[in-house]
């Protein structure tokens, strides 16, 4: 892998990062790598602000998983590669401890591992779209109200339930909302969507997953002057309109650096609190 001379940073809004920002800077100049630019994530708003930005190598986020989502949403066309270093409480998605900045220092010597994922797009007609990494919630936007969702997969009917609403989440978001409502953890390295229905009102209702490729078509039914909600990677919100909601993969992808010794599986064992690994039996 070759080195990394050209470096754009985007910082947390939300947290203090001087101290982490200053000791970031020092290892970009010891490794003789330039700073083109240094965003706030709330300056990602403004495109004008993107002119140098084409130059850069690497986009090392500064802040938490939700940093790094906000940032991939708006600047994956650019097919730059995205480092984190974590800022937050889980960081599944910035991998480099603020304290432990050494690993920065060999994945700009060229020492990483690089990983390929892909981005989706959630479509209910009339220009009404956007994408989603993580997940893409439908809810029926009231406290113990419930909506009826009808799900076809490949134009071949799967659920039809009464329910708060489904969580759609593909491979990179299984550890994240849906994993705290009882999802499974789906490796990257597959390309999988799972829906995960919210609180239904049937027993046989259970997360389903699938291949990423496949057309989904959910067509929501709600009575009264009930709205539902259609939440993208909690960042996000589309009208709701009547008709079907489609799911869809973008066929584009981001791409993520990570450590040399960057391992998923230990990653969940670390942060979300998963089996150890069975010891080897003398």
């Amino acid at each position: 892998m070759k080195a990394i001379k050209n470096v754009s940073i985007v910082i947390s809004s939300s947290r203090s990062i001087e101290k982490v920002l200053e000791n970031v800077k020092q290892v970009l100049s010891s490794s003789d790598s330039k700073i083109i630019e240094v965003f706030s994530i709330k300056d990602l708003e403004n495109k004008k602000k993107f002119d140098q930005l084409s130059k850069s190598e690497l986009i090392l986020v500064i802040g938490g998983d939700g940093t790094m989502i906000g940032s991939i949403r708006k600047l994956y066309e650019f097919g730059i590669p995205f480092l984190g270093i974590n800022l937050g409480k889980v960081g599944f998605l910035t991998d480099i401890q603020p304290n432990n900045l050494e690993s920065l220092n060999d994945i700009l010597r060229g020492e990483y591992i690089h990983e390929e994922r892909p981005i989706y797009k959630v479509n209910l007609g009339n220009n009404n779209q956007d994408i989603f990494i993580n997940e893409v919630v439908v809810h029926s936007g009231s406290v113990a109200k419930m909506i009826n969702i009808e799900l076809s997969v490949n134009s071949k009917d799967i659920y039809d339930l009464n329910a708060d609403g489904i969580i759609i989440s593909s491979s990179t978001g299984s550890t994240a909302y849906s994993y705290s409502g009882g999802g499974p953890v789906i490796s990257p390295k597959i390309g999988a969507l799972s829906f995960l229905p919210m609180f239904s009102h049937s027993t046989s209702s259970h997360c389903l997953v699938i291949e990423n490729d496949e057309p989904v078509n959910i067509k929501i039914n709600s009575k009264g002057n009930i709205t539902p909600d259609i939440v993208l990677d909690g960042k996000s919100k589309l009208k709701y309109s009547k008709g079907k909601l489609k799911v869809s993969n973008l066929k584009k992808s981001f791409l993520l650096y990570h450590p040399k010794d960057y391992n998923y599986f230990e990653a969940c064992r670390n942060k979300l609190g998963l089996a150890n690994p069975i010891e080897k039996i003398q």
